[in-house]
């Protein structure tokens, strides 16, 4: 296992902060400014000149990730304070948190097709997963027109806890973000992702001609339980087939009349 100490996550890097509230789980980012053994202070984190404020409620984590492997401080207590004069949002620990191998985080393929929305954002060039309006002190204000959201049919490739791989026949920037739904059998789970990664797809044929890797900024709480639900499904149709195919070498060693090789070892009921 290896565990990374709070301490020693370096500074200026950047950190996620999941926020689950009200059924949505919300995906925040920003930079570690302070560290210690049970203490992160980060940049303030402000969308719009808006501070965004942590309710007592909200079930927070702290995510690190590098290159192989992704860190996890779960029910974090959050803060504002401030740290050399400037207001930061601060995160308490309660435990040592969780190391996973990111290679090893679970994707689910749900090889489905739905509609994918995006507003531009005319001040930064970006397509983004939100309706962008100025603020009431901003000279652009009165002159403000709803801004209407443009929609493009995709597909999902897969998708796991924290992100989805999407095709489109639009290009879009890293940095751009989309909001859509995600078929389920819990009925339309609405999300929103930004790209991260990118890539043409050559294959002769193929319906849609860029696919991209997404970070989820929100979705809604059921999808972990629709990934879990696909796994276990998916783990149940391998054991069938396991016991089908020793049912099938059984029946032909009987027919040849070969004898049957012992068996090293055997799927458990109980996986």
């Amino acid at each position: 296992n290896f565990k990374l100490l709070l301490e020693n996550i370096p500074l200026g890097r950047t950190v996620e902060i999941f926020v689950d509230r009200e059924g949505y789980r919300y995906r925040l980012t920003s930079k570690a400014e302070y560290v210690d053994k049970k203490k992160i202070c980060v940049t303030l984190i402000a969308a719009r000149g808006k501070v965004f404020k942590f309710n007592s409620e909200d079930s927070i984590s702290v995510v690190y990730r590098d290159s192989d492997n992704m860190w996890k401080w779960e029910e974090c207590r959050a803060g504002m304070a401030k740290l050399d004069n400037s207001l930061i949002h601060f995160f308490e620990i309660k435990d040592k948190g969780k190391s996973f191998n990111r290679r090893n985080a679970y994707r689910v393929d749900l090889d489905t097709e739905t509609m994918f929305g995006f507003y531009m954002d005319a001040k930064t060039g970006l397509k983004v997963s939100e309706m962008p309006y100025p603020d009431v002190d901003d000279p652009e204000f009165a002159a403000y027109k709803t801004p209407v959201p443009e929609f493009v049919q995709g597909f999902i490739k897969d998708v796991s806890e924290t992100g989805i791989n999407i095709c489109l026949n639009i290009k879009l920037k890293t940095d751009d973000a989309v909001f859509f739904i995600i078929p389920s059998k819990f009925g339309q789970l609405k999300a929103k992702a930004q790209v991260v990664r990118k890539s043409d797809i050559t294959t002769k044929g193929s319906k849609y001609s860029y696919s991209y890797g997404c970070v989820f900024l929100q979705t809604d709480k059921r999808l972990i339980k629709y990934i879990y639900d696909i796994q276990r499904e998916a783990l149940k149709r391998q054991k069938e087939m396991y016991y089908m195919e020793k049912e099938l070498r059984k029946s032909h060693q009987i027919k040849t009349g070969e004898i049957p090789k012992p068996e090293k070892e055997e799927i458990s009921e109980n996986d």
